[in-house]
Formats: C-alpha cells, structure tokens, sequence
C-alpha cells in the first residue's frame, strides 16, 4: 500500500460500486498508479486524488506525483493496456488500478496487483433454477466437469485462423508437486476485466462488461452453420467454477490476452475462502496479478515445481489461457488413472461433430475439406518415473457411441424443424436394420449387462436393439448434453413447440422397399436363400409327445370314463428334429407356452372338459400331470404350443 500522505490507496475499498455515501456530499475520488517505467523499482502503488480534476488536471497531478517534466512523455493505461484518454478519463471510478509506462508498448518490469471483487451475481437468486449441472443419473460426473473446461476453450479458440488446440494435462507426478489437472488452450485469452467476469458466479456472457464502456461490442450471437458447430456453448458463467471445484479445492486462472504483451493471473481457493471467513474479511475479493510472460518469482517451487514449466511455456505464445487446478480430489486421481480409456471416450462423444467435421467419423466417406475440424483436442497423463505417459487425442478414439452409430447404419435421414423468429433444430435418423439373426444397432462396450434373475421363468427382458433409450440424443451447438433426450419426436408435434416440415419428400406417401442384397453387398442371391432355408428350419415344425410311464393312448383311440391318462411330456422341434423352448431370436428370453385341451365329443357337440397349460423349464420340460376319474368317454385330445 502506498503511505503517501494525504491520499491513501486503500486497497480494501476498490469496489467499482463503491459504498453508499452521503449525496450531499460529493465523494472523493482516487486511483492506484503503478510506476511500471523501466527505471523504477518495483514499488507500491501511488494514490492520486482526481475529485476535482479534468483530464488536464489528471495530468497535471500525474506529473507533480512522479517528478514528470514537461516535456517527459509518458503514456497512462489500465491494467488492460487501454490508454487513458479524456473520454476513458471520464469513466474512471474510485480505486480504479493504472499502470504508468514510458511507451505503449513497453513491457512490464515488474508483476502489479489490482484488488477485484466477484460477489456472486444477483442471477444466482433470480436463475437458480434455469441450469441442472451434472444431469449424470448416477454416472460418474467427472467427464462433463472436463467438458465444461473444454467449452470455454472452444469457444476462446471460435476465431483461430489455425489449429484450435486444447490440452488436457493430467499431473500425478508427486515428485512435481499435485496432484493437478490443467485445461490450456490458445485462443484469444482473457483481459484482467473479462478475468473478473469469469470470476463472478452466474454472470452471463449476454449481460457482463468486457472493459470500459466505451470499448464494449456487446454479445453478438454467431452465424448460423452446418450442424450449430459455433463454438458458442458457454452460456450462463456456472460451469467453468462449478467444474473446478468439483474436480478440485483450488483454481489459477493464467490468461494472456491477444494484442497484450502482458499475463494476468487470478488464484480462487476453498482455503483462502475459509480463512478471510475466520478473520471476519471479505470472503469474494481477491488480486489479479499482472506480469510479463515466463515470470514465475511468484511460484513456490517446493509445493507446485510443475508451475514453473507451465510458465516458461508461455514465453512466444502470442495469448493463451492456462487452468490450473490443484489439490485434487483422491477418488478423481483413482478414477482418472484407472479409465482412462473410459472417459477420454465419454469426450470423443460428446465432442464428436467438433472433432471430425459436421459428417463425423465416417471411416468409408471421404472427407471434403471444407468440413474437415481444425480442432485439436490431446489428454496427457503424467505419472511418476519409471511409468510412461499417456497420451490421447480425441480424434484417435475408434469406439465412441457416435462413431459406432454412423459406421453401423445402412441410411441416414436428416430433418429440420423451425420455430418463432430463427430458432432451428437439426436431426439425423439412422437407420440399422435386422440382418439376418442379428442386429446392427451398436452396443455400448462399456454398458452393463442386465442382471440375471436366479428363476428363469421369470426373466423377461426387452429383446429390441435399442431397448428403452430413446430416439434422440441432444446436442446444443454441436456438443453433446449427456443424458438429455427427446424421447419421442411426435411429442414435439403434439405439444406444438415447433412446426416441422418433412423432408426430403420422396420418403413420405410411399412404400419404400430395401432388397436384402442393398444392406449386404457381398451377399450373392444362393446365399441369401441358404440363410433364409436356415433361418426357417430353426422355427417350430412339430411335436413329439412321449407316455414316461408307458400307459400310452393310440391315435384317436376312445377308453371308458374314469381311465387314467397321463403323465405327458411334450416336446416342441424345429425341422431340424432338434427340441427348442424359445424363438430362435438372438436376446430372445421369452418362452413358448404349451396348451393341452380335452374334448368330449357328445352327442350334442365337442364339449370341452379340461385345459392345461405347461411353461417350459428344467425341472419338467412340458410334463402334463396324470388326469383321471373322467365322466364321460374321451375321445379327443388337442396339445398345441403357442
């Protein structure tokens, strides 16, 4: 802090609202000026009074203040290197941080600090109920807290003329501090302003402040595109905090904005926060430190010498975002290290269209390069010597789900549906037919099985290929929302959200009929016939009824009543003479039933007087229990399976 009297930089008191103060009495007004030419030592910054003072007296007080001569130039800016000028001047509030340079383009000799405050914004209250974070249903949320770093940076690296590269770096070294886990991308960074936005919770993009009101642009929503791939998912200043926290108790945010020859950093922590609440001190406030690129005299090298190395990285990167996340949760590290395969997947899922292009992984098509992905997205695990790392790129992944579908189904149907002003909803339909005995529709390899039921009568599960998911997966801008869907499209119709229009028209108010030898192109006509001769001599073609005590009745043979008949044992063949149970179905569980009737031909008609039916199973195998003390003479018995 600057001892300078009279004026004071009160550090505690850089709020931009300021307190509420007496209107009779106009409010004194001051900033906090670092001297940053290349002469001067790193020192505190210095207060200067501007309550009474135009710009020239800004000035004025500027040089009196730091023995300017008049004829010295000099050039005052903020700590985003926006240069003071009479207008900018008039926008300068109470405590506002500056930065005193010889030149525009000097470089910072030393690291400056500028108090911020991010009380979490009033649309924690009034939105609390418009965004559900982990909507996992008992999945493990890890992979979607990734994903929401990961947003953030595709939407920094929107207007990269070159690669868009986002890494995932993994450190469970021990030997170099952590564990951590860093998300940098090299997109177009953050100023110290848009640093403060990121901090405060619940601040939308659509209503934040990026700097000086004069140099605002405001949000403009992008062009439409191919499948929404705009990059433009981060929506309501939630998940970047939300995610960090989850995966760990404290955050470094380090972002290099493009044009700025400066880094600015910001470091949030649960124990920081726990400690201003003990000391009774204003919890959400906190330093943005500002410093040229490589300088780590700040890190502790004892506790985070992994730091070092991420800050010698940034020297040569024209601008850059590094999070940097710390004291990570135990149960994430073991996670992490043991499904690794697992959860890189999850994320080649979710970012599919981003990765491959708006036609996804279609490993038979070849790609146009207009819709081929400058997007690079690469997962490096770090472990301690002698274990090697372990890298991913997410375009290398070959069994993500949405891979699986596109390489799977026969057709592909496209749809879009329009709603007020100009709302737009894409969708795909794939088509994955029954060939043969089997189906085509992919299965999930790391989906679990359907748990077995000790008594085989009663398992009865749903044979079909997509089971009970529903039809569609939802993307939001190209990026896949896990476990949202839409169950069933025609509710959309019902519900009149949208009006839909169906295309293409050759689909609709027509029979459309797919020979066999279009889904198999290998199949000749000889070997389609086969598979369907052996295909229908699996079904059911007859009975074999067997007396097990030997007391048989002959075909249409009458006995008198009370003659004991049975026990029967039924047996259902297919034409290969081989004794089946179940339709030859593959995931088939449900069984085929066995109706005994017994009918009495009297001389008023067939009478029926009794009727059984037997469930296969292998205690008795379609045994009918022993039946006496008949009244009447029978004189016909019907055994049929259903």
């Amino acid at each position: 802090m600057c001892q300078r009297s009279p004026v004071m930089c009160d550090e505690t008191k850089m709020s931009e609202t300021g307190a509420e103060r007496n209107r009779d009495v106009k409010p004194r007004r001051s900033v906090c000026v670092y001297d940053c030419r290349p002469e001067s030592s790193a020192a505190p910054p210095r207060a200067v009074d501007i309550s009474e003072a135009d710009y020239s007296g800004f000035l004025r007080a500027l040089r009196q203040e730091f023995s300017l001569s008049t004829n010295e130039t000099f050039v005052i800016s903020t700590t985003d290197r926006g240069e003071i000028d009479a207008e900018l001047y008039k926008e300068l509030v109470d405590g506002k941080t500056l930065h005193l340079f010889e030149s525009a383009n000097q470089k910072l000799t030393a690291a400056t600090e500028e108090r911020i405050e991010f009380l979490p914004h009033y649309h924690t209250l009034v939105q609390c109920g418009m965004y559900e974070y982990y909507a996992s249903e008992g999945q493990k949320a890890l992979p979607y807290a990734f994903a929401e770093l990961i947003d953030n940076a595709l939407s920094a690296t929107a207007r990269n003329s070159g690669i868009r590269r986002i890494e995932i770096r993994l450190q469970f070294d021990e030997s170099q501090g952590g564990p951590a886990v860093v998300v940098m991308d090299n997109g177009c960074g953050m100023t110290s302003k848009q640093l403060n936005n990121w901090a405060v919770y619940r601040l939308s993009k659509f209503i934040r402040e990026n700097g000086m009101k004069s140099e605002e642009t405001g949000y403009v929503r992008p062009d439409p595109v191919p499948r929404s791939l705009n990059s433009d998912i981060s929506y309501f200043g939630v998940g970047g905090k939300q995610a960090v926290f989850y995966i760990g108790q404290s955050v470094r945010m380090i972002s290099k904005p493009a044009g700025s020859p400066d880094v600015h950093e910001f470091i949030m922590s649960k124990e920081d926060f726990e400690r201003k609440q003990m000391n009774k001190e204003v919890i959400y406030s906190g330093f943005i430190r500002n410093r040229k690129p490589g300088d780590y005299s700040h890190v502790n090298e004892s506790e985070e010498p992994f730091l070092r190395s991420i800050v010698t990285e940034e020297e040569g990167k024209e601008s850059f975002t590094a999070v940097v996340i710390t004291r990570v949760q135990q149960e994430h590290v073991t996670f992490l290290k043991h499904n690794f395969s697992l959860w890189t997947r999850e994320l080649a899922h979710t970012y599919h269209y981003y990765i491959h292009g708006v036609d996804g992984n279609d490993q038979e098509k070849i790609r146009i390069n207009d819709h081929v992905s400058n997007i690079d997205i690469q997962i490096t695990l770090l472990e301690r010597s002698p274990r090697v790392p372990r890298m991913m790129n997410l375009r290398e992944v070959e069994n993500d789900m949405q891979t699986l579908y596109i390489n799977s189904s026969f057709s592909t149907f496209e749809f879009k549906a329009t709603g007020a002003g100009d709302s737009l909803v894409e969708g795909l339909i794939r088509y994955h037919p029954f060939l043969y005995d089997r189906e085509t529709y992919p299965v999930d390899p790391y989906a679990l099985g359907p748990s077995e039921d000790e008594d085989e009568d009663c398992v009865i599960l749903n044979s079909e290929a997509r089971g009970k998911r529903p039809i569609f997966e939802c993307f939001w801008n190209g990026r896949l929302i896990p476990y949202t869907t839409v169950s069933d499209s025609n509710k959309l119709l019902q519900k009149n959200l949208v009006p839909c229009k169906k295309e293409p028209k050759e689909l609709y108010d027509e029979l459309r009929i797919v020979p066999i030898s279009k889904i198999d192109r290998l199949a000749a006509a000889a070997n389609i016939k086969k598979k369907i001769e052996d295909e229908l001599a699996k079904l059911p073609d007859q009975l074999r009824v067997t007396w097990p005590e030997g007391n048989a009745w002959a075909e249409n043979e009458a006995r008198p009543a009370g003659t004991p008949m049975g026990p029967i044992k039924v047996e259902i063949l297919n034409k290969k003479g081989d004794s089946m149970s179940r339709l030859p179905v593959a995931g088939t569980t449900k069984k085929l039933l066995m109706e005994l009737k017994v009918i009495w031909h009297s001389p008023k008609g067939d009478v029926q007087t009794n009727s059984h039916i037997g469930v296969h199973s292998s205690k008795w195998e379609y045994w009918f229990k022993p039946m006496g003390k008949n009244q009447r003479i029978i004189t016909c018995v019907h055994i049929r399976f259903h």
